[in-house]
């Protein structure tokens, strides 16, 4: 089973701006859904929440103990929200799940070394998708999935079905999709500059001005 990280919360009642007060308090709103759950909102201490969010990410299973209530709630971080300058945490979104039903994630690709032919200059690592969509049971998620490339030459690609994970795991993806590839250096040049259309730039930043004279008038 993979790692659980526990985090203790309370009932919340203050909504609007008793939120603030809450805030100031030390306290961060949260809320808890799931497909069998009706949204509980509820409230955690701040500095206990920011170390938990750094250590379980996205894909680690958090037991929740709501005070009051005699078992933890399985749950899974879905959104974080933050205060765009302080970045303060504002508000956090939980999760529900059922460990005997399987759910969908985004796994991260994390690339590890460097082909040869990368290294010389004759080659360029094109690395097409950054996350992949899977299935599992709650339990079996994992946050990432490493590929070492040091030993793929030019024309060498990665597809989904090379990719191994865990039992357990599923990838919804095209098992014939490219997620990474060795290419010759002139020819991701062409592939580049071809992917730019002319005047595309300029029509945007256009548009752009027009509807900034649009609001200003």
């Amino acid at each position: 089973m993979a790692e659980t990280i526990s985090l203790a919360a309370e009932v919340r009642t203050a909504v609007g701006r008793g939120v603030k007060a809450l805030r100031r308090s030390g306290k961060t709103p949260a809320i808890i859904y799931g497909r069998h759950t009706a949204p509980l909102p509820i409230q955690v201490e701040t500095r206990v929440l920011a170390n938990t969010l750094r250590k379980a990410g996205r894909n680690t299973l958090i037991s929740l103990q709501v005070d009051g209530e005699a078992q933890p709630r399985m749950v899974l971080t879905r959104e974080v929200q933050r205060d765009p300058i302080k970045r303060s945490l504002l508000h956090v979104d939980f999760y529900e799940v059922s460990l005997t039903e399987t759910i969908t994630a985004s796994l991260r690709i994390i690339v590890v070394g460097e082909p040869e032919d990368v290294k010389s200059g004759a080659g360029v690592l094109i690395q097409e998708r950054d996350t992949l969509e899977i299935e599992c049971l709650p339990q079996d998620l994992i946050e990432s999935v490493t590929i070492d490339v040091s030993k793929m030459k030019i024309d060498d690609a990665v597809r989904v079905k090379d990719i191994i994970v865990p039992p357990g795991i599923r990838f919804l993806e095209d098992p014939e999709l490219e997620v990474l590839r060795v290419t010759r250096f002139t020819e991701a040049a062409v592939e580049e500059a071809a992917a730019v259309e002319p005047g595309e730039v300029e029509v945007i930043e256009r548009g752009k001005k027009e509807e900034a004279e649009e609001e200003e008038g």
